[in-house]
């Protein structure tokens, strides 16, 4: 089991890092492509796609990782599932696109304190379609232990796609506004969804079930995941919509490209977390709690092994990380330090969302996220308006790190064991 963990988390640690250097890259050309009002504005859109498309999968991709991996054979569970999940987020989704388009204007100006927002709001619709789906497919080849191709079609497509075509436009001389950089995210988001859909749909087993009904297992379990996405979506992007409503685009572009690098350490998280979470579902299943703790104590050490060398940096060169971006940016460095110590916290507790969400203690988590969530917006909203950038990149540090080590302790409480101790002995 260690040696095939390592080999498979190895191979997806090497993809991850592809696609979050290609996330990274993504950020840097479009922060010296563009002016930083039209970096600001685009990324913005980012944020509002990312958080959309988590709402509006209510919780379903954590679900079919569960569904997928503890279900392994039985096809007409897999398929009926999947396929009620694919039908409520495609009909979501068209509903918060028009929404978008009939109300763009208002939206704009009102809700978002944003007007130039108004033109982009009915892309930005699009987008998130695009993106819950990639989610899904992505999530459904991660249940089958695919970890490679679930990275590459998550976090590897997308961001080579939009940097091919965006260095292609910029070659050709054309001047990019936010509207280019967005229809260029639209394009590469397609292409991604439909390589999961292709790679999904190409077992001969799996097809989209027309059986009507809702699974009471599958309502269930949606339930508590999706409180638990909107509080985590509430911890992730508070301080982006906080910074939104208070600062300018400029300052904007400088959290937003601060946050993003910060997240590059996370990544060696979510590539571990690719690998061990159907483990985690299917050694539970199956009852086998000694190789939950065993799993869980081999990943949490490849993440402190992995990450800390990239937080490190982090943290000791910031000037040099937000240089890139311009040398406008620099004045970000603190905000890079500030959350990268929030991302260490992330890291070394290991991957408690998952252990609670794989092993039917989704509600659990859902309890620790309900006081997480509101405290980050709480946070964001007071400490960016009080102190600018530096007040909402402490407010994301807080509130990630509250949420994992209450985490750690609900993991503790149910399943036995400290996250945080990678020595600890198995019993």
């Amino acid at each position: 089991m260690k040696k095939e963990l390592l080999l498979k988390s190895l191979q997806v640690f090497f993809v991850r890092g592809f696609g979050a250097a290609a996330g990274f890259f993504l950020t840097l050309t479009v922060t010296n492509i563009g002016s930083t009002h039209d970096a600001g504005l685009f990324l913005f859109c980012f944020a509002l796609i990312s958080v959309f498309a988590t709402l509006l999968t209510f919780g379903s991709p954590q679900a079919l990782i569960r569904i997928v991996g503890a279900n392994h054979g039985n096809w007409s569970i897999i398929n009926h599932q999947f396929s009620v999940i694919i039908k409520i987020v495609f009909i979501s989704c068209c509903l918060l696109w028009l929404l978008f388009y009939t109300f763009k204007r208002e939206i704009a100006l009102f809700l978002l304190n944003k007007p130039l927002l108004a033109d982009l709001l009915p892309l930005t619709g699009l987008a998130v379609l695009l993106f819950a789906f990639v989610q899904i497919f992505s999530s459904a080849l991660q249940g089958k232990q695919f970890s490679v191709l679930a990275s590459m079609v998550q976090n590897v497509i997308m961001p080579a796609c939009f940097i091919t075509l965006l260095i292609s436009i910029f070659l050709f001389g054309y001047e990019v506004k936010a509207i280019h950089f967005l229809i260029m995210y639209v394009v590469s988001l397609l292409v991604a969804a439909s390589i999961g859909a292709l790679f999904w749909l190409k077992d001969s087993n799996s097809c989209i079930s027309y059986r009507v009904g809702f699974p009471a297992e599958l309502r269930s379990s949606l339930y508590p995941l999706f409180i638990v996405s909107v509080m985590t979506l509430s911890v992730q992007w508070a301080g982006q919509f906080a910074t939104a409503r208070y600062l300018n685009t400029d300052e904007i572009a400088f959290f937003a490209s601060a946050q993003r690098t910060a997240l590059l350490a996370s990544f060696v998280l979510i590539a571990v977390n690719l690998v061990v979470a159907p483990k985690f579902a299917r050694a539970f299943a199956k009852g086998e709690h000694c190789d939950v703790d065993s799993l869980s104590r081999l990943s949490s050490r490849l993440m402190v092994a992995m990450a800390s060398p990239v937080l490190l940096f982090m943290f000791i060169f910031p000037e040099f990380l937000m240089g890139l971006f311009g040398e406008e940016y620099i004045v970000a460095a603190p905000l890079l330090q500030i959350m990268a110590v929030g991302q260490f916290i992330n890291v070394i507790t290991g991957s408690v969302g998952y252990l609670l969400t794989m092993t039917n203690h989704e509600k659990d988590f859902r309890n620790v996220v309900l006081f997480s969530g509101p405290l980050a917006i709480i946070l964001a909203f007071v400490l960016t308006k009080e102190f600018g950038l530096i007040g909402a990149a402490y407010a994301t540090a807080i509130a990630l790190a509250t949420q994992n080590l209450l985490a750690v302790w609900m993991v503790k409480k149910r399943l036995g064991f400290n996250t945080l101790n990678i020595f600890r002995k198995i019993a």
